[in-house]
């Protein structure tokens, strides 16, 4: 035998591997929508905060991606690295600034949708509808269709982190919970657009004057 013959690997060996691999990366795609979920909910809530979270965040997972991809690196270069990377961040910035037309075009147009059910008596407060415009907002910026980046580099994240079954349960109880909280707190807590208020008022004002339009064109 000569010492560059090769072995081949068993076919069990490989369809472990695989089966693992596949379940790292369920976990890793339901940690990610969990993550979008709670900070939806949040932007439901306190839609200003909410929003420059967002913002940060996709700047952030957008430059780490790029970071990450040039790179390579386990979970902390994932986290991390950007910040050792001034020009990441610009680009991370830069891209979803891009991003932003998309979102504000689900910004306007849900509140404006959810408006419409006076037609059909369902009447909802225009301050709820204009924080459910924001909290689609905060999805678009970080998991909409046609918005890969933020959504691939939390799952590079997690599929990191994942390696090992307690750090799984872990974060599975942990980000459940804040879910189950944060879209707990949408449903049931008041919208506060503070400390715009302001803009709250005309947001308001106008979505009123829409909805009571739509309800009087449909009588």
């Amino acid at each position: 035998m000569t010492s560059d013959e090769t072995h081949p690997v068993p076919a069990h060996r490989l369809a472990a591997e695989d089966a693992a691999d596949a379940v790292i990366e369920g976990w890793s795609r339901l940690f990610t929508y969990l993550v979008v979920a709670i900070e939806v909910a949040f932007t439901v809530v306190l839609p200003f905060f909410g929003l420059l979270l967002a913002l940060a965040g996709a700047s952030y997972l957008r430059a780490a991606d790029g970071h990450s991809r040039r790179h390579g690196g386990g979970l902390l270069r994932a986290l991390a690295g950007p910040l050792t990377a001034p020009l990441d961040l610009v680009r991370g910035v830069a891209g979803t600034l891009v991003t932003v037309p998309y979102a504000g075009a689900f910004a306007v147009l849900v509140p404006l949708a959810v408006m419409l059910g006076a037609a059909v008596d369902v009447e909802v407060s225009p301050l709820v509808g204009a924080a459910w415009g924001a909290g689609a907002a905060a999805y678009v910026l970080l998991a909409a269709p046609g918005i890969r980046t933020p959504r691939r580099h939390l799952m590079r994240v997690f599929t990191a982190f994942a390696d090992d079954p307690r750090r799984i349960a872990v974060a599975g109880v942990l980000l459940c919970a804040l879910a189950l909280g944060a879209v707990a707190g949408a449903i049931v807590l008041q919208p506060s657009f503070g400390p715009v208020y302001e803009l709250e008022n005309s947001i308001v004002q106008e979505l009123s004057h829409f909805q009571h339009s739509v309800h009087r064109y449909a009588l």
